[in-house]
């Protein structure tokens, strides 16, 4: 009898510890705030937008900069940009929003 309660005992504490680790990364979609920049004399208003996997031990809404890397005309350049992050749920969403 107490034998039997220790495996049952055992094999809850297995499924809660297997649940628990499937899902062991999350996405962020963030997206920078609208910015202007000039292409060939045409002014040209731009959000830049990112998807990150982070640990799960991280939160989207605690990513507040991120560097993005432009090409428009000439040298690559490093820009550091204020983002707004939320989570994306990969089980239902298919297309980014």
């Amino acid at each position: 009898m107490k034998t039997r309660k220790i495996f049952v005992a055992v094999a809850i504490v297995s499924l809660v510890l297997t649940v628990g680790a499937c899902k062991k990364s999350r996405y962020c979609h963030c997206v920078s705030d609208y910015y202007t920049i000039v292409i060939n004399a045409d002014t040209v208003s731009r959000a830049d937008t990112a998807v990150v996997n982070v640990d799960r031990s991280m939160k989207c809404e605690h990513i507040k900069e991120l560097t993005f890397r432009t090409k428009d005309e000439g040298p690559v350049v490093l820009t550091d940009r204020e983002v707004k992050c939320v989570e994306l749920d990969v089980d239902t969403v298919r297309v980014l929003p």
